[in-house]
């Protein structure tokens, strides 16, 4: 599974620590910058159309926002 996180954003701080009071790990990280406007790019709206992180994805090719 991959998290897409953002370093400066609060909602994926709060996802991180849910999952680590809740011991799930192996999860792979995935940074998306801001300020680069990384999430408004074709490549992550195909996985989150309304462009906002954090977005989680399954391993059956399935996201959850």
């Amino acid at each position: 599974m991959k998290l897409y996180v953002a370093s400066r954003a609060p909602s994926p701080r709060r996802v991180l620590m849910f999952l680590v009071e809740k011991g799930i790990n192996g999860l792979d990280l995935v940074d998306v910058d801001l300020n680069a406007l990384e999430h408004k790019g074709d490549a992550y709206r195909a996985k989150s159309p309304l462009a906002r992180v954090p977005a989680l994805e399954l391993d059956d090719g399935r996201v959850l926002t």
